[in-house]
């Protein structure tokens, strides 16, 4: 039952990232998360139906408390530090802990930070270890997001020579150096490697403010490389400065302008989806878009685009042609079956979200076809309406569709305007491929 206390505490949430903690009547915390929108995640917690184990926890719920921050990558790295403080009961038994994953930093130089399991620290040589992440594609994303800021040694056994990430600037090739004759080039490396790691510790701390320390520090450095006529050393220093601000809301500054409206659209699509969907894809960059094209002749075809981070990648794009007798000239039925051959290979990354052009028939032809494959509710789904250009999202609980909602948005939100482009390339795919193969009919 909700108390009156937790009714109070749940309405004066705000809709801000940040991390949720739960207690018992005890005052014993029992459970730690991490959300975009801290008043919907919490939220859903209260209503709605939910699995035995969850169901259990909520009735267990007797205070909550919160903390906001700057960013979801805010989010994530505090929960890990609060799980791994305090332990709560329910973090453990829903996942057993042994299968967590940690960020952790080697010990012998060059360093190396890598992913490890808990049942592997005690195996390895440790400089330092953070976590656990409930997610394992939290964590790794995390070091793909400190990588590009901060590069850094990830192989187990040191190679011969340079390697792709090297090339990539994803590692600084600190382990080549050190076999450089040059006695000044291989102590300057290695000065400014063990800078990066203690920087990488430093952010990966998931303390308060961790993040504007880290931003400050290297402030420091740059002042100090442009005084010592560095300009190199602190164009290097202010670019890693300007990536770690486009972790934080206010980031928006320092990235162009298509990319300013990508991002926000993608926010705004994943805020869409924790409302209305009761799910939140902490990944949002991968996007597919799917259209059926007959026009009432013997030929039916559908397409496949895919929008990474917010711009079309037409080396994915791929093209379908359906039995047409098979199918009746069913648009939905058309879906379902595009759906079901792109669903047969997963070496084809699966998307975050899938959109298809149509309304409820359409969306749950999709729905059926994700269901069928074991991942309803693990891929967000919605579709989009022509004639009224309205979004129609399906409410999934328990891998099933237990509502709609009709989305009106204006033509100047980011989020409409970027699936509509989505919509639009998916069905100029089609139609040209339909008309490929109606001039092939016609000619033979």
């Amino acid at each position: 039952m909700i108390t009156k206390t937790l009714k109070t505490k749940l309405k004066k949430l705000p809709k801000k990232p940040g991390v949720y903690i739960f207690r018992n009547s005890s005052g014993h915390i029992i459970y730690i998360g991490k959300a975009l929108v801290l008043k919907n995640r919490v939220s859903s917690y209260l209503h709605g139906k939910h699995d035995a184990k969850t169901t259990e926890l909520v009735a267990n719920i007797a205070d909550l408390e919160h903390v906001v921050v700057n960013s979801e990558f805010e989010a994530l790295l505090l929960e890990a530090r609060l799980i791994k403080q305090h332990e709560p009961k329910y973090n453990i038994i829903q996942k057993d802990n042994k299968s967590y994953l940690y960020i952790v930093v080697g010990k012998q130089f060059p360093n190396r930070v890598f992913t490890a399991r808990w049942t592997e620290l005690n195996q390895l040589n440790l400089l330092d270890w953070f976590g656990p992440f409930p997610s394992s594609g939290d964590a790794k994303r995390i070091l793909r997001i400190v990588r590009q800021i901060f590069p850094f040694r990830s192989c187990k056994t040191l190679p011969k020579s340079t390697c792709l990430y090297h090339h990539l600037s994803l590692c600084p090739g600190v382990c080549v150096t050190q076999e450089d004759k040059m006695a000044v080039n291989k102590e300057q490396s290695i000065n400014d490697y063990a800078r990066s790691i203690q920087q990488i510790r430093r952010l990966l701390s998931g303390k308060s403010n961790s993040l504007k320390t880290t931003i400050k520090a290297l402030e420091k450095e740059m002042k100090s490389a442009a005084k010592a006529m560095k300009f190199e050393d602190a164009q290097t220093l202010k670019n890693q400065i300007n990536s770690l601000r486009q972790l934080t809301e206010s980031g928006w500054r320092s990235v162009p302008k298509e990319k300013q409206d990508a991002s926000r659209a993608l926010l705004a699509l994943r805020q869409l989806l924790v409302k209305y969907q009761g799910s939140d894809p902490i990944i949002l960059n991968k996007i597919e878009g799917y259209d059926v094209s007959n026009l009432g002749s013997e030929v039916i075809v559908g397409s496949q685009v895919v929008f990474i981070d917010g711009e079309s990648d037409s080396s994915l794009y791929r093209k379908f042609n359906l039995k047409f007798n098979q199918l009746s000239q069913d648009d939905p039925l058309g879906i379902k079956n595009i759906l079901l051959r792109r669903l047969n290979h997963p070496q084809w990354v699966y998307p975050q979200l899938i959109l298809v052009d149509g309304g409820k028939t359409q969306v749950a032809a999709a729905f059926s076809a994700l269901k069928e494959k074991g991942l309803a509710g693990k891929i967000a789904l919605v579709g989009i309406a022509k004639q009224e250009e309205v979004l129609i999202v399906p409410r999934i609980v328990e891998e099933k569709i237990t509502g709609w909602k009709q989305v009106r948005l204006s033509r100047h939100h980011p989020e409409l305007q970027l699936l509509q482009a989505i919509r639009d390339e998916a069905h100029r795919f089609a139609q040209r491929y339909y008309k490929t193969l109606s001039s092939k009919r016609l000619s033979s």
